[in-house]
């Protein structure tokens, strides 16, 4: 059994995450959001955690009893990812996966939209700050980097390093959320690599 923090708990990707770890496990959830009207979670499974990253109370609370840390959020990257690093610290955890956004490398060929390639979108910044952050941490990290998602039912993918192009420009939420649940239980699965993730 493992005890795992999701961070962004209420996102698609965390809620799905969570129905296949307790489907599928016997780990240990803490769930955390800002909003958590649509969490829930039987007490024998877990706890539920309300609140922002960027207070240290309910950050700190999150993080007590656990061994990993997952991350689906998107709001204020930069801070808050920094904040999530330093707490890890503290309470001596290791492990962390954290979810992103395609473009960060400009890996988007023309032909998929290069728009959405970070050199046209500095909205990407942040979360290229962010990721530079986890990788000078010294954690054991793994990011992931989902190309579009589609509701495909499939559960079919293939993993690319940083500096190399995906080989198709979609992936299922399925096939993403069955990577996610490998990468928290075998922690060297993919160690210190950051991935992007796409349809076989």
């Amino acid at each position: 059994m493992t005890n795992v923090l999701i961070i962004g708990a209420s996102g698609v990707i965390g809620q799905r995450v969570t129905k296949k770890l307790l489907e599928n496990t016997d780990d240990s959830l803490t769930l955390m959001a800002r909003n958590t009207s649509s969490v829930s979670i039987d007490e024998k499974r877990g706890r539920i955690v309300q609140g922002d990253v960027i207070d240290d109370k309910p950050l700190n609370a999150a993080m007590e009893g656990n061994s990993i840390v997952l991350v689906a959020a998107d709001s204020n990257l930069a801070f808050s990812v920094q904040r999530i690093i330093d707490a890890m610290k503290i309470k001596s955890i290791n492990r962390l996966i954290f979810i992103t956004s395609m473009g960060l490398y400009n890996e988007i060929p023309v032909t998929d939209g290069a728009s959405g390639n970070l050199t046209q979108n500095a909205l990407l910044q942040p979360y290229r700050a962010a990721v530079e952050m986890i990788e000078n941490s010294g954690l054991n990290y793994t990011i992931l980097r989902p190309v579009q998602f589609d509701e495909g039912r499939d559960v079919s993918y293939e993993i690319s390093s940083k500096g190399e192009t995906p080989k198709n420009k979609d992936v299922s939420y399925d096939s993403t959320v069955d990577y996610i649940v490998k990468l928290v239980n075998d922690d060297m699965l993919d160690s210190k690599e950051n991935l992007a993730i796409c349809r076989k």
